[in-house]
């Protein structure tokens, strides 16, 4: 008994610590989280059976992500997302042939071993409509986005329903709600779709209220309406108007509200809201001309002067040298005061004006003092949201030598630009000629014709290229003589050849032909915050003949410059050197100036 006794005893020491071992390393094994269940992340997911889609293409579109705590509910529709996107591209038989969960206690995880069987790829067959009276079956197959014999895609049939809805729409039928059916045929490898529509009745617009304006005129936003009362409610004209209205540079709020149309009603009214931005402006620039010219404005404006949209702008520029010659400081005054009516005499087109009052003393004057005081007006259309032309006529005089010239020129314009200070995309073309003398009378008798052509390519968010080529030609005729000093080709400076001094290239002063031919490309990139770079080459020259010009004779620039991003443009700082012959680096031009060289 005692031998029986003294063998039990071991025995059950031995079960107790075993036992006590087992419950350590459950605990240990499987440690509580907050709510009582166990912690387990989720560890490695294989795919097995996959072709569509690799590996890392169905992680990509899971949620659940390895390494995270595991939740089976989020984990469960990380798998009915991955057989959707089988579905989507026409696998509409996919599903998860087997799951095998292993769970490693040692690292608290659970790996995943998922089955992929992804079935037959299924083509649509037949394409039916059912409902339709407004549009026929033919009409509204050609504005499917799937036909017959394509890969079911059920993004694609879900963006074709959204658009037989939005065709309806385009037709006054707003309540119209089309649902599409999947219909499994005896093949596997083919599905018909059936669309079955609800056209819902027409819509019209019932009265159109325009609210929050103070200073504007109803009639300014009236005008720019493409919708009217009694008319089929059209959402591409709701939209249509509002852009419209908003490019009049009034208000920083244009907005619809639609009454009746949550309670579906066949008559819609229409709250135009608006809010009101200033109307009138201050602004500045500022420059430095080299090799030692400052330069510098201020100007104010209306525009909406009178209530009818009419623009009011007086402006003054001024540069000084900050070198004498000879005892001659060199300088220019210019003053302007410009006014445009958008409604010419009650009609749609577009008249505008100005005055100017200017004074010159520098090497182009031969160091004279000149005044010359003028203006021009003109009338044209907007035929197009982009292109723009004008017809008019232009007055001055040059006092010092009783110099008079009266012209006629036509003008025009074609501006796709995404932005006016900072292009990213677009083109901008604009052209005129100017008549001056024969009939219209003055002392000079010319002909002169300008274009202009730039170009924006925007390579990516913060990258653009631009390039303009630039062309102008004058010639006299009948009385003949050289043409006049103040119509005289220049080129040079800032804002065409940079490089080289303002104005420093010119054709020779008894010439009766000047010839001008630039080009410039930029590549600018935005670096950081409002700051960014610009790498840029310029290149042109001018002629006193039409035939004399060759590519030799062309002078070239080059440079790179800062720039920082304002809302009223860029503040450009650039540093130029002539090209041709041999590259000086150390004796370049430096110019500051606000805005774009183009």
């Amino acid at each position: 008994m005692k031998r029986t006794i003294r063998y039990i005893i071991p025995l059950l020491l031995a079960a107790t610590l075993v036992s006590c071992a087992k419950r350590q390393t459950t605990r240990m094994g499987e440690p509580l989280a907050d709510d009582g269940g166990p912690r387990m992340k989720l560890g490695e997911v294989t795919f097995v059976g996959n072709t569509l889609f690799s590996q890392g293409e169905l992680i990509g579109r899971m949620t659940s992500r390895s390494g995270e705590r595991f939740d089976d509910f989020t984990f469960q529709q990380d798998l009915r997302k991955i057989i959707y996107a089988y579905q989507k591209r026409g696998y509409l038989e996919a599903r998860f042939a087997n799951r095998e969960g292993r769970v490693n206690l040692q690292t608290q995880s659970i790996d995943y071993v998922l089955t992929i069987d992804e079935g037959p790829l299924s083509a649509i067959g037949t394409i039916a409509f059912e409902g339709n009276a407004l549009f026929s079956d033919s009409l509204l197959l050609q504005a499917l986005k799937v036909r017959t014999g394509d890969a079911m895609n059920l993004a694609l049939i879900k963006q074709t329903t959204a658009g037989i809805v939005g065709l309806y729409a385009e037709k006054g039928r707003l309540y119209c709600t089309v649902k599409d059916t999947i219909i499994k045929t005896d093949d596997p490898r083919v599905t018909d779709v059936t669309f079955k529509i609800y056209e819902g009745p027409e819509v019209h617009v019932g009265s159109i209220r325009i609210t929050g304006n103070k200073r504007v005129r109803n009639r300014v936003i009236e005008r720019e309406m493409t919708i009217k009362p009694g008319e089929l409610f059209v959402p591409a004209k709701i939209y249509d108007t509002q852009q419209r209205v908003y490019a009049l540079g009034l208000f920083t709020e244009v907005r619809f509200e639609m009454e009746g149309l949550a309670q579906k009603r066949d008559t819609v009214d229409l709250v135009l809201t608006v809010r009101e931005d200033k109307t009138s402006w201050v602004g500045f620039n500022f420059g430095y001309q080299p090799p030692d010219a400052v330069q510098g404005g201020l100007e104010w404006g209306g525009d909406d002067v009178f209530g009818n949209l009419q623009k009011l702008t007086v402006r003054a520029d001024a540069t000084y040298g900050l070198q004498n010659v000879d005892g001659i400081h060199p300088y220019t005054n210019d003053y302007y005061v410009e006014y445009l009516e958008p409604y010419f005499l009650s009609t749609p087109l577009k008249g505008s004006g100005n005055v100017f009052y200017k004074l010159q003393r520098d090497k182009v004057s031969s160091w004279r003092t000149l005044s010359r005081l003028g203006g021009e007006g003109s009338v044209g259309k907007s035929f197009t949201r982009y292109f723009q032309s004008y017809v008019g006529y232009k007055y001055e005089y040059v006092q010092q030598t009783v110099n008079t010239t009266s012209s006629a020129f036509i003008t025009a314009t074609a501006d796709t630009r995404d932005s006016l200070f900072n292009p990213h995309a677009g083109f901008n073309l604009t052209g005129r000629a100017d008549q001056a003398g024969w009939m219209l009378g003055g002392s000079n008798d010319f002909r002169k014709v300008t274009g202009e052509f730039s170009m924006y390519h925007g390579i990516n968010r913060y990258l653009t290229f631009a390039w303009r080529v630039k062309g102008a030609g004058i010639q006299t005729y009948r009385r003949g003589g050289a043409v006049p000093v103040q119509e005289r080709l220049r080129l040079g400076g800032a804002m065409n050849l940079r490089g080289y001094q303002t104005d420093e290239l010119t054709a020779d002063s008894a010439a009766a032909r000047n010839l001008l031919v630039c080009g410039n490309a930029e590549l600018r990139s935005f670096i950081w915050f409002m700051f960014g770079i610009t790498l840029f080459a310029d290149a042109g020259n001018v002629w006193s003949s039409f035939d004399g010009a060759t590519w030799r004779q062309y002078q070239g620039g080059a440079g790179a410059g800062l720039r920082i991003y304002t809302p009223i443009g860029p503040v450009r700082l650039d540093y130029a050197v002539k090209t041709s012959g041999t590259i000086d680096w150390k004796h370049g031009l430096v110019y500051i100036n606000l805005g774009h060289a183009f």
